[in-house]
């Protein structure tokens, strides 16, 4: 158990990894503004990916993927997510005037072999393969660095282009490398008539709107600050955020297992209780807490590394991002399990209101006064805490009766439980 979690952090720290590897690089050669700009790229990403995998990968997890009804649901929901994607990526950097023809290209082709590339890695991920799913993930991460590498080593101009570019190399390997090294069986076609989609749809449209309002919000605020301030102070509140993504990322991490152990706990009949989900919120927690503390303690140190002195790190967004990073670890194990449960309608109803009045919050102080950007991470970050207690209250409401949760069974699987001890 321990190993399979260890699994899934370290996947997110190698993903998280050259992220940040490239974004510190980006901020360093293009400057704030050109920086800020990079950041909304991401954030468009990001959002995008969030939706996709939530519906697709998810999915993957809580169905049974080899039942044909819900393959084939699958297999043209994968068909339907990339086409859109990849579409509305481009319709939406062009809106924001945030590249050039070229550029606009570019990210619609990423976009697309980005989600090709998540739909890969759901499948290590419903496997509960992390360990290999992380080897997979640093071919994406050492063919991407190397690419943009070479390319400045050639005297390349470093632009938002050429990480684009060096980007989409990246996934087109991890692709192929994850066709040969999963299983035939998990690629084999299935009729795409009389499907399931219908039944898939049901949990993946409220899933997949939950799951994007996280990334949509930060989108949102991002061009709220970019809008109101500048990219410029956008950077400075960017550059914070990374040097805490080691906390989110463990968080983060830990999500993608925790939904994977509480799925086959209700599809083997035993399903966890609420209050072994609260045992691993404040376990999450604490360990968000002491990271994003040794982030706000290093800062003297690791935000030149960051900045490269082009500009400087936003200390009051800093702390912020670590009010984030802990209120996050206390929502997410809750949220995993109301999943879990098939309850994704009651999650988007929660994360829902707690994003509309965080944004509601930020816009206010951004109107009132620009230089209110710094406490965007306050807005959305502390109404998490609301968000726990209220998943709480309706996950008690569906708990399985004592018998059922007997953990005395020997028949019992192992469980997250054995995480917190």
């Amino acid at each position: 158990m321990l190993a399979s979690a260890g699994g899934a952090v370290t996947v997110q720290f190698v993903t998280a990894g050259g992220s940040l590897v490239v974004q510190a690089l980006c901020a360093r050669t293009v400057g704030p503004s050109g920086y800020g700009a990079y950041a909304l790229f991401v954030s468009v990403l990001v959002m995008i990916t969030a939706v996709q995998t939530s519906w697709v990968g998810d999915s993957l997890t809580v169905f049974d993927r080899f039942d044909p009804r819900v393959r084939g649901a699958l297999l043209l929901s994968v068909l339907i997510t990339v086409g859109a994607g990849a579409t509305v990526g481009a319709g939406v950097t062009a809106a924001m005037g945030l590249a050039g023809v070229a550029g606009i290209g570019l990210f619609g082709l990423l976009v697309a072999l980005w989600l090709l590339n998540e739909t890969g890695r759901r499948i290590f991920t419903a496997r509960m393969e992390f360990w290999r799913l992380a080897l997979n993930d640093s071919s994406y991460l050492v063919v991407t660095i190397g690419t943009l590498a070479g390319a400045l080593a050639l005297g390349v101009d470093a632009t938002v282009e050429l990480m684009l570019a060096a980007s989409c190399a990246g996934c087109l390997v991890s692709i192929v490398l994850a066709r040969l090294r999963l299983p035939s069986p998990e690629y084999a076609p299935a009729p795409l008539r009389g499907t399931a989609f219908k039944e898939i749809a049901g949990f993946a449209v409220w899933r997949s709107v939950q799951a994007g309002l996280r990334p949509g919000s930060l989108l949102l605020a991002r061009v709220m600050i970019a809008a109101f301030a500048s990219t410029a102070a956008l950077a400075g509140i960017e550059a914070a955020r990374l040097l805490l993504a080691p906390a989110l990322t463990f968080v983060n991490g830990a999500g993608g297992f925790l939904l994977g152990d509480f799925a086959k706990a209700e599809r083997t009949g035993a399903p966890m209780p609420a209050r072994r989900a609260v045992r691993v919120c404040v376990l999450l927690s604490v360990i968000a807490l002491v990271m994003s503390l040794g982030g706000i303690l290093l800062v003297d140190w690791l935000g030149p590394l960051v900045t490269g002195g082009s500009f400087t790190v936003d200390r009051v967004a800093l702390v912020g991002w670590g009010v984030y990073a802990v209120c996050f670890a206390c929502t997410l194990p809750l949220a995993s399990l109301a999943t879990a449960r098939k309850m994704s309608r009651e999650v988007f109803t929660v994360r829902g209101v707690e994003s509309a009045v965080g944004l509601a919050v930020l816009v206010g102080l951004l109107v009132t006064d620009p230089g209110h950007a710094s406490i965007a991470p306050y807005c959305l970050g502390a109404g998490g805490l609301v968000s726990a207690a209220m998943l709480w209250r309706t996950l008690r409401r569906t708990d399985p009766v004592p018998e059922a949760a007997d953990e005395t069974s020997p028949d019992l699987p192992v469980s997250a439980d054995e995480l917190v001890g």
